[in-house]
């Protein structure tokens, strides 16, 4: 992959102020990450950029493709960070971050991979907590919630790099603490991970928890690649915060369809009961809402 010339540092000692307190220990994180399946990974902790993911899909575009180069981007703040359906995300009460991950795989090979990350991600956190990890709920098709409020998101996409080759340019963003700004724009309430770990050490647990979460990542991938979603789809089904519970599926704020949810196929697809009979929803751009939000 290509480097990244363009490293922005606050500008400012109030802008250094609002980065958070906490740092990752790169020593650390090495040692944890030389025992696992993401001992070659690549990882980069920068104090701000726009958007890692942004940064992660120009390096891709500029790189050769190499099935073993696996590029990790840590920000602390992220000034053009985005979620689903473009919106601004830039929080920095989280620990935000990019994969870019070579799968051998055409497109259409990548349904339910936001799930499997999810699933990923909800492994990790309880691998580092059980009390933690028991709360977590996953949203179809890419959240991770305790007690319905949103505890980290995930935004996946793509680049080609050739016949059954491309980079899946994958972005996740993990509440640490409940950020009460960004609960005030959002106008909702989130969920934190200090809330529900036992206890939670701010100096010690993000490097934890990255480590954690990269090395499921790295089983992931092989799996995914090998057998697609199917092989995982019950775990995911297991730790499905609206199974049979009547739901929404909105776009641009307009409902598009109601009904009760039924979980997932091998696919990934929403399976959604209406009146017209089950039907199978792609994730696509639309948004899943529980029908009394």
């Amino acid at each position: 992959m290509s480097d990244f010339s363009d490293r922005p540092v606050p500008a400012s000692a109030a802008d250094a102020a609002a980065l958070p307190a906490w740092r990752i220990d790169q020593n650390a994180l090495n040692r944890m990450l030389d025992a696992g399946a993401a001992r070659h990974w690549r990882v980069e902790v920068v104090d701000e950029t726009g958007s890692t993911n942004a940064d992660l899909t120009q390096a891709c575009r500029a790189a050769t493709w190499d099935e073993d180069d696996v590029r990790v981007r840590v920000a602390y703040r992220q000034t053009a960070g985005r979620g689903r359906q473009g919106r601004p995300w830039q929080g920095q009460a989280g620990l935000t971050f990019s994969v870019a991950m070579p799968l051998a795989l055409p497109p259409a090979r990548l349904s339910g991979l936001s799930l499997a990350v999810g699933l990923a991600v909800a492994e990790a956190l309880e691998q580092c907590d059980a009390a933690l990890g028991a709360r977590i709920g996953l949203k179809w098709p890419n959240d991770l919630q305790i007690d319905g409020r949103k505890l980290a998101g995930i935004l996946i996409e793509s680049v080609p790099a050739g016949p059954q080759r491309l980079w899946a340019v994958i972005g996740i963003g993990l509440n640490l603490v409940r950020d009460a700004r960004m609960e005030a724009a959002l106008g909702r309430a989130l969920a934190g991970v200090a809330e529900a770990m036992t206890p939670f050490d701010a100096q010690r647990d993000p490097t934890r928890i990255l480590g954690a979460v990269l090395e499921r990542l790295a089983c992931m991938r092989t799996r995914f690649v090998a057998d697609g979603f199917a092989p995982l789809a019950q775990a995911w089904s297991a730790r499905d915060a609206y199974r049979d519970e009547p739901v929404r599926l909105l776009h641009d704020g307009a409902v598009l369809a109601e009904g009760v949810a039924r979980g997932v196929d091998a696919e990934g697809h929403l399976l959604l009961e209406t009146a017209a009979g089950l039907e199978r929803i792609a994730s696509g751009e639309v948004s899943l809402r529980g029908a009394g939000a």
